[in-house]
């Protein structure tokens, strides 16, 4: 509906535009035929004025009407043989019609003995040639093109937005060479302990290649997630971060999670609405209930998380 609006628009103003413009043109050119036809008409009669029979006061003739209007017909229907835009209407005072006529245009002949007064009168020429009918289709082609200009430049953008690749997904990265976690590309890298890192590494590592993990504090931590937090555990002694003793990790558990939820929340504050993709949830309630929820995390895409060092 906006788009058919606009051609109308387009339309309508271009053929507005264009009939102006013609309307300016054609009376610059009516102007310019109209002074070569008097400056032609004015000659004509000041070469004819020895054979007409005008009154002349220093000579005192009189006039002969009858003569003067026949010649001025014989003018006029020369002009119109030429398309003329002017007709004479009065010469000498002798007018070829009763009737008052409008529009006239005065010029003065001035020979040796008298001053001729010759009245010319523009002959109307209708509206139609005032209008062009050539602006509207004009127009119509400037709407055209525009339509179809507008379809090719949707059609390209929408080629282009289809060619575009799509941004890669923001990742998770688990540091292992220098113990830390981070999210996206701008992030900060948080620093965590021995224990909570291993164990948190382990827990993504887990939760991505288990189907509907089970992790509830009700429930002894599984020895394959222990072995997991193990084997990145010796690969920080590997890397030179540590040389102590092996922590337990299935003990504490609480305060783990607690360290781990910590340094998420500080590594996510530029993307508090994906948090809860990597986040272990925490308990709701108090006692019995607080030890049946599910600390398992919810991401399950590997192209989500990137462990470096690994």
């Amino acid at each position: 509906m906006k788009s058919s609006v606009s051609q109308l628009t387009l339309f309508f103003s271009s053929w507005l535009i264009l009939q102006l413009s013609f309307g300016a043109g054609q009376s610059y050119q009516n102007s310019l035929n109209n002074e070569r036809f008097i400056s032609s008409i004015e000659k004509r009669i000041a070469l004819d004025i020895p054979k007409l029979t005008l009154a002349n006061k220093k000579f005192k003739t009189a006039a002969d009407p009858h003569s003067i209007k026949s010649y001025i017909d014989d003018v006029n229907a020369s002009l119109r043989e030429l398309k003329s835009p002017l007709q004479i209407v009065s010469l000498q005072g002798i007018q070829l019609s009763k009737s008052a006529p409008q529009h006239v245009i005065t010029s003065i002949l001035r020979t040796s003995d008298q001053e001729i007064i010759l009245e010319m009168q523009l002959v109307e020429s209708g509206w139609s040639s005032a209008v062009s009918f050539l602006a509207p289709i004009l127009a119509f082609f400037i709407a055209l093109i525009h339509y179809f200009s507008r379809k090719q430049k949707i059609a390209i953008a929408t080629i282009n937005v289809a060619k575009e690749p799509e941004s890669p997904p923001l990742k998770l990265r688990i540091d292992l060479k220098n113990k830390s976690v981070n999210f996206g590309n701008n992030s900060e890298a948080v620093l965590l302990p021995n224990k909570p890192f291993c164990f948190y590494a382990a827990l993504v590592d887990y939760c991505m290649h288990t189907q509907l993990p089970n992790l509830k504090h009700n429930n002894e931590v599984p020895d394959e997630l222990l072995q997991m937090a193990n084997k990145y555990f010796y690969r920080l002694i590997e890397l030179g971060h540590t040389k102590r003793k092996r922590p337990d990790f299935g003990v504490n558990l609480d305060k783990t999670l607690s360290e781990i939820r910590s340094a998420l929340d500080e590594a996510f504050k530029d993307n508090i609405e994906l948090k809860e993709l990597f986040y272990p949830p925490k308990a709701q309630g108090e006692g019995s209930r607080s030890k049946m929820h599910n600390y398992a995390i919810l991401n399950r895409d590997p192209n989500r998380v990137e462990f470096i060092g690994k």
